[in-house]
């Protein structure tokens, strides 16, 4: 019985086997409940205009302005102008571990925002985000350039406003999508060009407001037309504003005739979930590619093993009740871990390090105990 909303829920032979395995307890809060709990910890979206509390210059970080934690610029906070070894105390065994864990969290400065700043480049208002240039109101997303307005998006370019992609350029409007070029408002399709208002959609080029077509071109509604008669009817629309939100409207009564497959999984074997890709024996998982045994996942962008738990990771292995892991190996209960983070347990924003216990903010730090060596 879940110790917080008192529901009942199912710890399997395999579920066992692995807390075994990693030498974790079994949970006492069903699979619904652990997950607000680590999404308690992941402030996505929600910026602020505070000021860093080190160099005092005005920032945008996720902790506001009246947060009772220290909070620092990402270039105080990656420089060496402070030690987070000074905050170091020994563990007191009078007193409950979280106690003292929680009065570390409110004295060790924590990141403005949760972004690997080094591979970022003119992309101040993103968070959670790597390996980003030219990006804006970006969130949860890697390998971007030219980016606005999207959440959880992978190695694309020139794209506003979408949602859950992987490699799609000149795109606006998409959900659920990969490979695209020069598409709109496209959903659950893949390896598509030029095409606008679709909504399963595969390898097909210049086709307008279709469903569960695949390697057509030149078709409207469904219905084949000449290049000529395509062409120009998709460009009366487009030029129309007030005409195109009807044909939104238009399109949306047109897609429900059709039937919707139960989940999108592509290249998966024994796995349940939705919005996952050549993965393998991966449980109520969504949002990731390239996993392996995995369980309760959730944004998991590649090469991820042996993990339950996690919203937010790669490049991860051996990981429970974890949030933000980029990458890492045996991390328990942590969250915001970047740069290989190795045999760490309940710590929080730490730039690498291994064997790891109790620490916040630590920088490439080895074998300590609430910061102290």
């Amino acid at each position: 019985i879940c110790k917080n909303c008192q529901q009942s829920y199912a710890i399997t032979i395999g579920d066992q086997a692995f807390y075994d395995k990693l030498k974790v307890p079994e949970p006492t809060h069903c699979p619904d409940c652990r997950l607000q709990r680590r999404l308690a910890w992941r402030n996505e979206k929600s910026l602020y205009k505070r000021k860093c509390d080190l160099c005092h210059k005005d920032i945008i970080a996720i902790f506001s302005a009246d947060s009772k934690y220290k909070v620092y610029c990402q270039e105080c906070w990656w420089s060496y102008n402070w030690d987070p070894m000074t905050y170091g105390r020994d563990f007191d065994f009078s007193r409950p571990f979280f106690e003292q864990f929680a009065e570390l969290l409110e004295q060790v400065p924590f990141f403005s925002l949760l972004n690997q700043a080094s591979s970022l480049e003119n992309s101040e208002y993103v968070n959670h985000v790597t390996d980003a240039k030219n990006c804006y109101l970006v969130f949860a997303a890697n390998y971007i350039e030219d980016c606005l307005y999207s959440s959880y998006i992978w190695e694309c370019k020139d794209t506003l406003d979408s949602m859950f992609c992987t490699k799609l350029e000149l795109c606006y409007f998409c959900l659920d999508c990969d490979n695209l070029y020069n598409c709109q408002y496209l959903q659950n399709s893949k390896n598509c060009s030029d095409c606008i208002l679709g909504y399963e959609l595969k390898n097909c080029k210049n086709c307008f407001g279709s469903v569960n077509l695949s390697n057509k071109e030149f078709y409207f509604f469904n219905e084949p037309l000449s290049r000529k008669e395509y062409l120009k009817k998709s460009s009366e629309i487009l030029h129309d504003k007030t005409n195109f939100s009807k044909i939104i409207e238009k399109f949306h009564q047109f897609s429900l005739k059709f039937p919707k497959r139960y989940a999108h999984q592509i290249n998966c074997e024994k796995s349940t979930g939705d919005g996952i890709k050549n993965c393998q024996n991966c449980i109520e998982c969504f949002d990731g590619y390239g996993g392996q045994d995995l369980k309760w996942m959730i944004n998991f962008p590649g090469e991820t093993k042996d993990c339950y738990d996690v919203s937010g990771c790669a490049k991860t292995e051996l990981a429970i009740e974890c949030q933000s892991i980029f990458p890492g190996y045996d991390v328990k209960f942590s969250n915001g871990c970047l740069n290989g983070s190795v045999g760490i347990s309940y710590c929080v924003y730490v730039d690498g390090g291994k064997n790891l216990f109790g620490c916040v903010g630590t920088k490439k730090a080895e074998h300590c105990i609430l910061n102290k060596q």
